[in-house]
C-alpha cells in the first residue's frame, strides 16, 4: 500500500512538473538562442544590420529590433538590438488590437481586421479596440478595450510590462511597445485559428495595401507581409518574411526620434528588410 502511495506521488508530481515545463516553454517561446556557428548563415544580415546602427542618419534616436528564425521546431535568435526597450510603436500596435479582434470577436470581424491591416486605417483599428471592451468589459471605451487587450495577450504568455496602450490606432506617443513585444506576439499568432486571416491581412511588400509601392523589383516583393508604422520622427515594421532560400523570419524594427525625412528612414530599415528576403 505504501509503495502504491508513493508511485501515485511521483506521477502526480511528473504530470505537473510537465504541465509546468509546457507553459513555461509556451511563454518563453520566442528566447530563442543561436550558436556561434550559426552567425556565419546569417553574415550579411548582420553586416547591413550594424551598417544601420552605424548611420550617421540614426545618430540621436532611439533604434530597436528582433529578428528570429522560425524555420525549425525552435526558434533561433537572429540578431537583436534594444529589444526590451519600450519604444513609439506607430501604427504596428495595430498587431495587437487585430490579433484579438480576431480571437475576442470571432469571424464577423474578418473584414473589418483585413481593411484596418492592410490599409492602416487609424478610426477602424480604434472602433476594434473599443468593440474589445465592450465584449469583455460591456464599456465601449478605448480604456476598457486597452485593458481587455493587455490581458488577452498576457494570458497569451506575452510579457506586457511597461507595455502601453493610449490609443487603439497608434497615433498617441504615449503609446509603448516593445520590439520583443511584437516578435512575440506574431509569434503567438501563429498558433492561432485566425492564424491564416491574420497573414493575409498584412500588406505584401511590393503588391498590396501600405508596403504595395515598397521594396518593388527586389527579393522582398511578395515575401514579407508586415504592418507599418509612421508619424513624426517614429519609423516602424514588424511582420514576417520568407526567404529565398525557404527560411521564415519574423522581425520587428522600430526607430524613435529621427529627424530626417521618414522617407530617408524608411529606405534606410527597407535595406535591412530586402537583405532578410536574400537569406
Amino acid at each position: 500500500m505504501i509503495r502504491f502511495i508513493l508511485t501515485l506521488l511521483v506521477f502526480t508530481f511528473s504530470c505537473f512538473s510537465c504541465r509546468n515545463g509546457d507553459a513555461d516553454k509556451q511563454n518563453n517561446a520566442t528566447k530563442a538562442t543561436l550558436k556561434p556557428e550559426q552567425n556565419q548563415d546569417y553574415k550579411a544580415l548582420l553586416a547591413e544590420l550594424e551598417q544601420l546602427k552605424k548611420d550617421r542618419l540614426l545618430e540621436g534616436t532611439s533604434l530597436g529590433y528582433l529578428i528570429i528564425d522560425c524555420t525549425d521546431k525552435d526558434p533561433l535568435l537572429v540578431a537583436d538590438y534594444n529589444p526590451l526597450q519600450p519604444l513609439i510603436p506607430a501604427s504596428t500596435l495595430k498587431i495587437f488590437v487585430t490579433g484579438a479582434a480576431l480571437e475576442l470577436l470571432g469571424p464577423r470581424i474578418i473584414p473589418e481586421v483585413t481593411i484596418t491591416n492592410q490599409m492602416s486605417v487609424n478610426w477602424r483599428s480604434s472602433k476594434l479596440l473599443r468593440k474589445i471592451g465592450g465584449k469583455v468589459y460591456e464599456k465601449n471605451t478605448t480604456t476598457a478595450g486597452a485593458k481587455a487587450i493587455m490581458e488577452f495577450w498576457k494570458a497569451k504568455g506575452i510579457d506586457t510590462d511597461h507595455m502601453n496602450f493610449d490609443d487603439g490606432n497608434g497615433l498617441s506617443r504615449h503609446n509603448a511597445i516593445s520590439p520583443k513585444q511584437l516578435v512575440d506576439a506574431l509569434f503567438a499568432m501563429e498558433k492561432s485559428q485566425y492564424f491564416k486571416v491574420f497573414y493575409e491581412s498584412l500588406p505584401l511588400a511590393g503588391l498590396t495595401g501600405t508596403l504595395r509601392k515598397a521594396m518593388k523589383d527586389t527579393p522582398a516583393q511578395g515575401r514579407i507581409r508586415a504592418k507599418t508604422g509612421t508619424i513624426a520622427g517614429v519609423k516602424s515594421f514588424a511582420g514576417y518574411v520568407h526567404t529565398l532560400s525557404g527560411k521564415r523570419f519574423i522581425f520587428a524594427i522600430i526607430v524613435n526620434n529621427f529627424s530626417c525625412r521618414a522617407k530617408k528612414m524608411k529606405k534606410k530599415i527597407e535595406q535591412v528588410m530586402v537583405k532578410m528576403a536574400e537569406m
